[in-house]
């Protein structure tokens, strides 16, 4: 508790996910590997530059920023596990704050997002802190108790959870408010319709310092809400394209097959 609570560690994602994890560790999921991947790393090290600039703010009484960063790649660079350690760092640092995931289908979320989560979580150095379930992970028992009675933070709202969204009933998804943080993250972004997008807008209309909204997708689609985040909104978004043959620990031969199939200006090499 002393290290994950430290500003070393509260205020930087990276050094979260480094000191967590049994990174290189034998007979662990992560033995050959050293850390997070590049484009990982950056966007932590990204994070923990906006948390810096608030926290000037902050002290200035200047007004605070919130995260938003919208990331469009092709497949198997590791989008699911840099969310899975974000929720982690988030929930860990953030007593009480509230992280929610989204995706297209009920299936998605608990076969794969949920997975994923619970799969980083359960290689984590404090996983004994909490219990994970098919679409949530929540404080366990004797930490939420031990929290409560010597922090006095409020349990109704500290989780991860995977939320599904109707676009019959956008207002359903809508509601979160909590000042101890939010976190909301939108896998496969560009299936998910534009009154979502107009709803979650309301998750971030108070004015704290740890308000972030990270959408990530394969560009699948010439319109919609998240091909606008690199268009016309982009000012609004930190923006990345991402090739997956530039990242570490792809398998470039798969990609190189799909382009001698389909072809370098074809559909399906931009999008996987």
């Amino acid at each position: 508790m002393v290290d994950l609570w430290s500003p070393q560690i509260h205020s930087s994602p990276l050094n979260f996910a480094l000191y967590a994890y049994p990174w290189g560790k034998t007979n662990t999921p992560l033995e050959n590997m050293k850390g997070p991947r590049g484009w990982q790393r950056e966007t932590m090290q990204e994070i923990e530059r906006h948390i810096k600039a608030n926290d000037l703010r902050r002290a200035n009484k200047a007004l605070m920023e919130m995260w938003r960063s919208a990331d469009a790649s092709g497949r198997g660079i590791g989008k699911s596990a840099l969310v899975a350690m974000l929720c982690d760092w988030f929930r860990s640092t953030r007593l009480g704050a509230t992280t929610i995931v989204t995706a297209n289908t009920e299936q998605q979320l608990r076969s794969r997002t949920m997975a994923e989560l619970g799969k980083w979580t359960s290689m984590a150095i404090n996983s004994h802190w909490w219990e994970v379930n098919a679409m949530s992970i929540r404080p366990a028992e004797w930490f939420g108790e031990a929290v409560k009675r010597d922090l006095k933070i409020d349990l109704g709202y500290w989780y991860t959870a995977a939320q599904l969204w109707s676009a019959e009933s956008p207002d359903a998804f809508a509601g979160i408010h909590n000042h101890a943080g939010v976190m909301l993250i939108f896998d496969e972004a560009s299936g998910i319709p534009r009154p979502i997008w107009t709803v979650s807008e309301g998750f971030f209309t108070e004015p704290i310092p740890d308000r972030y909204w990270f959408v990530f997708s394969n560009p699948r689609r010439n319109s919609g809400p998240f091909f606008e985040c690199f268009h016309k909104d982009r000012n609004f978004w930190r923006c990345r394209n991402i090739d997956s043959r530039t990242v570490e620990g792809t398998d470039i031969g798969t990609f190189n097959k799909i382009i001698a199939q389909y072809g370098d200006d074809s559909d399906e090499a931009r999008v996987e």
